[in-house]
């Protein structure tokens, strides 16, 4: 019988041990996600902790670190952080519970998830304004790079040159729009629901200086949840009519600019979403992700048949290689 050996998993829990608050406790795993990180959970005389292990050659925790000071400082809901050691890339974070959105959203009181999730946004792009112009911008090079995911796992054989130009207008249409926090992945397995019933918010490392509509579009064209598309243009809008409230945005800018540039950022990021799931099934052999493309290939196509515009790249997006 073969015995595997998690070195990680063992330096953990003598990191652990070694510290009075934490010793003698429990661990179990808690969750992994689809980079390098994975999470335990300590359970320690009846209350539980969240460990995250995030080799820092692979995931650094020092962004993780600097975020949630910054979304702590915006009002945000987001994990204390209780310990830890940068260089071996742990951190013992306080427990938000296993609560998801993915679940709570099924039951009543949905829409009313959904708003304080909404309020969780606006507090992000109307507190931060000047922090979020600390980050990495999410410039037009990071916005090829994602498209080109797509390319690469689903459309291999056409020319490179030809798919720049043809995703181009997606890039100004990233580009053109007020910059704010962006956390880049605000969707319903990163947003617990806390015992008050506020959002928790989780996985923000990745933050990045970007496009207004990339969180509201990440949260109501969510991979993983089917959402009327009615039900979302109401509430995009209501989102803008706050945006205009706080000054971010002109009141002269027009219902149909605004969903003009959600159905554009959303369309970027679902391409680059279906080449990740397809290259976590083709390269790292994690075939579950596919279950979610045929969902986000609808929200892609709705978008693709909308605008006129699109049509050079909805016939492109027509020749993908989709597995799901």
């Amino acid at each position: 019988m073969e015995v595997v050996v998690d070195s990680r998993r063992d330096e953990i829990l003598a990191w652990l041990e070694g510290m009075p608050k934490f010793a003698g406790g429990e661990m179990a795993v808690a969750s992994a996600d689809a980079s390098f990180r994975r999470y335990f959970r300590w359970t320690l005389d009846g209350k539980t902790y969240v460990v995250m292990d995030a080799p820092p050659d692979k995931e650094p925790c020092e962004p993780f670190v600097k975020i949630a000071e910054l979304l702590l400082k915006a009002g945000v809901r987001v994990p204390e952080i209780l310990a830890q050691d940068l260089n071996r890339g742990f951190l013992v974070l306080s427990d938000f519970g296993d609560l998801h959105y993915q679940e709570a959203i099924e039951g009543k009181g949905r829409d009313s998830l959904y708003d304080l999730a909404l309020e969780q946004i606006l507090k992000l792009q109307t507190g931060l304004r000047e922090e979020a112009k600390t980050l990495d911008d999410y410039d037009k090079g990071w916005v090829r790079m994602e498209l080109e995911i797509f390319r690469e796992w689903c459309l291999h054989e056409f020319p490179q040159d030809e798919y720049e130009k043809v995703t181009t207008l997606l890039v100004e249409t990233f580009l053109e729009q007020p910059r704010v926090f962006v956390h880049r992945d605000f969707h319903c397995r990163n947003l617990l629901v806390l015992p008050d019933g506020t959002p928790g918010v989780i996985d923000f490392q990745g933050a990045l200086h970007g496009p207004l509509t990339y969180d509201p579009v990440s949260l109501l064209r969510d991979c993983y949840v089917e959402n009327d598309e009615d039900w979302i243009a109401s509430k995009v809008l209501a989102h803008k009519s706050r945006l205009v409230g706080s000054g971010i945005l002109p009141n002269e800018l027009s219902d149909e600019a605004f969903l003009r540039w959600f159905d554009f950022t959303g369309l970027q990021r679902h391409l680059k979403c279906i080449g990740i799931f397809h290259r976590l099934k083709l390269r790292d052999g994690k075939g579950s992700y596919l279950a979610d493309v045929p969902r986000v290939l609808r929200y892609a196509k709705t978008v693709l048949s909308r605008w006129p515009e699109l049509e050079p790249l909805r016939s492109i997006v027509d020749q993908a290689q989709i597995l799901a």
